[in-house]
């Protein structure tokens, strides 16, 4: 093959194109009229290709490696019809030798050089054809400017020139292919390389490459400095520079020494880098601070460079801002003039107000010009103030304008020597919307005597009462601060109780012990609060919403007590037992109650009644009993879900001994005797119990007795007995 036959191929794609398109054209307008059954039968299959791809004299398709593609076609001659079927899609492709010629769906690719054997089957028809792979150049070569073919190696200084061409050789014929080639470096740190012509970077080895058509050739650099060393110039002793954010630029200097001797000053034209350019840059050695911190400026010239160290430091301790809160003002009120001033590290205070670079997050809001802040609309912004390395904020918000003011308190309590937070304010905007204003009112006390206000908070000073007064915009609030004595315990009157389901039922009373000793109900100035979701607390008055057990917390200035509250369905009888009760001085009785529930159930609830005695001076009564402590008479009161049951309490003293007025007697028959019984109590007190006791005859033929009088009958003997209250005593009678 001759290079004229490369000319010709910048043809072949062109007629390559035309005979495909031709051909499908061709089939295009056959099958126009032909209709394909899906069954049909297939007789024989055939080849179509470019007659420009085949050699007659191998008989064989010639490709080329990483060159033009060859197609092949594969039609089908369909039993019935005159009309040939192209299933080239449908094919399956083999090729004999894949190293050599690859294909896939009709298309054969070059890979190496020699001869493989392509096939296609189709519905169980084989047909084949050679195909001959060659590369488009035996050999490609590297060469130097001078007509020279490239050595494998090359030492090189970096700033020499260097440039290689790249012939392409097929037989006898050489042609110059370098802007054809593929050109790669091994190493982009070394040398990098553009149609033939290498930039050396820096010092080392690089491979350079040429690759065209599926051949190669390549060179290896050793690429060198020219310079010994360079060195970097800060002015300065030591390999440090130190500088200051907003101090002026610093000026280095660099210098390179030759191999051959002496030095030269590079500054201008060696390349200055800065490891963060966060914190300095550099540009011809001029080092510019940019923010706080320590880094590194490098400098490198043909294959050789130095570092050096640099710092760079705030040139202040801090910057302060006055108002140094945040702040809130009014859409309508004057520009809020910040100051700025900053400390060095000396310790020497500076204002920098004019001096500081001002911004603000937010310039829809408000609008910053050395420190003057202007309100834009409603909202909040921040202001920045920096300057030299130092930076500090302030939050701004912006307020609409107003038409009314209010307090959800009315009033305050509180004791002498605490403090509390001033209540929140609100205010009316003009379209009705309601806007938290408590930040940007400004407070007054009517006595300062009593309640002083300052830094959002309010202390009572003295006993009394004191107006607070929120003022904004010409609007004003009030809430009344009453300083009181200061409560030392709260107690409710019930630690227990039950409430219905559903039914309103009022908050229990509570009263204070203040420090001088009295006591003062305070359940209107209570605080309730419960973590329950199972009850609705109102001002006075609280309602169950499901059955449950929950604790309610009554507070009052600082001290709070709890009451236990139960959620239940509604009880409609109580019966106690006993239903009265008797007993000594110094002895306990028991007392159950049983509630009867609307569905039917049962409960114990004597330990929950909330027991009450009439007079503690004769029993005193726990959860679920009476104990005696004087003769006497009183009774107990419960209740439970606002029923009532009252029980008989009596204190009767305790028997210690009986003694009858005679021991023995003796009568005619038909005589008779009163006998006296005298009963002696723990009390010290005798009584006549004689109608009290029980009289019995252990012979009623020979006497009887009726409250202690005893008739004789007929003679003989008998013992008349006298109970009382457990204990007996007898007398002997004898009749005559």
């Amino acid at each position: 093959m001759n290079l004229s036959l490369r000319f010709n191929m910048s043809f072949k794609e062109t007629r390559r194109w035309l005979a495909a398109a031709l051909a499908f054209a061709m089939i295009m307008t056959s099958a126009a009229g032909v209709a394909y059954a899906a069954e049909d039968t297939v007789t024989s299959i055939e080849f179509s290709y470019d007659s420009d791809d085949y050699d007659n004299n191998t008989s064989s398709l010639k490709t080329f490696v990483e060159d033009d593609k060859v197609n092949l076609t594969v039609f089908a001659n369909i039993s019935g019809y005159s009309n040939k079927k192209e299933v080239t899609s449908d094919v399956t492709w083999k090729s004999s030798n894949t190293a050599l010629v690859k294909v896939e769906k009709g298309v054969l690719t070059g890979v190496g050089k020699g001869t493989a054997t392509i096939s296609a089957t189709y519905k169980g028809f084989t047909i084949s054809i050679k195909a001959a792979s060659d590369y488009v150049y035996d050999s490609v070569t590297l060469m130097q400017n001078d007509g020279i073919t490239a050595p494998v190696s090359k030492d090189i200084e970096i700033g020499q020139p260097l440039a290689f061409a790249l012939n392409g050789t097929k037989g006898s014929n050489t042609k110059t292919v370098t802007t054809d080639a593929v050109w790669s470096t091994s190493n982009s740190a070394v040398a990098n390389v553009d149609e033939g012509v290498i930039t050396l970077l820096g010092v080392g080895t690089t491979t350079i490459t040429a690759k065209l058509k599926g051949k190669s050739d390549s060179i290896t650099l050793n690429v060198t400095s020219p310079y010994k060393s360079i060195t970097i110039d800060s002015g300065a002793s030591g390999n440090l520079v130190q500088l200051e954010i907003g101090s002026d630029d610093t000026v280095l200097t660099a210098s390179a020494a030759p191999k051959t001797g002496g030095t030269e000053p590079v500054t201008d034209i060696a390349k200055w880098v800065s490891a963060n350019e966060k914190i300095t840059t550099v540009k011809k050695g001029v080092v510019t601070p940019v923010s706080a911190g320590k880094t590194t400026i490098t400098v490198s010239y043909k294959g050789v460079s130095a570092t050096i160290d640099v710092v760079v430091r705030a040139a202040y301790q801090s910057i302060k801002l006055s108002p140094e809160k945040e702040y809130h003002m009014l859409l309508q009120d004057s520009p809020l003039q910040i100051k700025a001033e900053v400390q060095d590290n000396n310790s020497t205070i500076t204002t920098v107000t004019d001096l500081a670079e001002w911004t603000s997050s937010n310039v829809v809001v408000a609008t910053v010009s050395k420190g003057l802040v202007y309100p834009k609309a409603v909202g909040t912004t921040k202001i920045t103030a920096s300057h030299k390395g130092v930076s500090r904020s302030i939050e701004i918000t912006v307020y609409p304008s107003i038409s009314e003011l209010s307090i959800d308190s009315e009033t305050i309590d509180g004791y002498k020597d605490i403090s509390g937070d001033l209540p929140k304010v609100m205010a009316t905007t003009f379209d009705g919307t309601k806007i938290d204003v408590s930040k940007i009112v400004v407070w007054s006390s009517s006595s300062e005597n009593i309640a002083m206000i300052k830094d959002g908070q309010w202390t009572a000073k003295a006993l009394g009462e004191a107006t607070l007064t929120a003022s904004l915009q010409g609007y004003k609030a009030e809430v009344k601060l009453t300083v009181h004595v200061k409560p030392l315990k709260l107690i409710a009157d019930v630690k227990d109780l039950s409430i219905i389901l559903g039914k309103d039922t009022p908050l229990p009373t509570v009263k204070v012990i203040n420090e001088d000793g009295e006591e003062e109900d305070v359940s209107s100035r209570i605080k309730w609060k419960t973590t329950s979701e199972d009850i609705v607390i109102k001002e006075t008055t609280m309602k169950g919403l499901d059955v449950a057990s929950l604790t309610l917390t009554a507070t009052y200035l600082t001290k709070s007590v709890s009451v236990k509250i139960k959620v239940e369905e509604e009880i409609i009888k109580l019966v106690v037992d006993p239903i009265s009760i008797e007993l000594y001085p110094g002895k306990t009785k028991s007392v159950k109650v049983t509630g009867y529930y609307k569905s039917g159930k049962q409960i114990s609830l004597g330990s929950k009644m909330n027991w009450e005695v009439g007079n503690s001076g004769v029993a005193t009564v726990s959860t679920t009993s009476v104990k005696g402590v004087a003769v006497g008479t009183t009774k107990i009161t419960g209740s439970y879900q606002g029923k009532m049951v009252t029980v008989p309490v009596v204190v009767v003293p305790k028997l210690k001994s009986l003694l009858l007025s005679s021991k023995s007697v003796q009568l005619s028959a038909g005589g008779t005797y009163s006998a006296k019984l005298q009963a002696n109590f723990t009390t010290g007190s005798p009584a006549n119990v004689t109608e009290n006791a029980v009289w019995t005859s252990s012979k009623a033929s020979v006497a009887t007795v009726i409250d202690g009088k005893i008739t004789a009958l007929s003679k003989g003997s008998a013992s008349i007995k006298a109970t009382y209250a457990g204990k007996s005593v007898t007398i002997r009678v004898t009749v005559k």
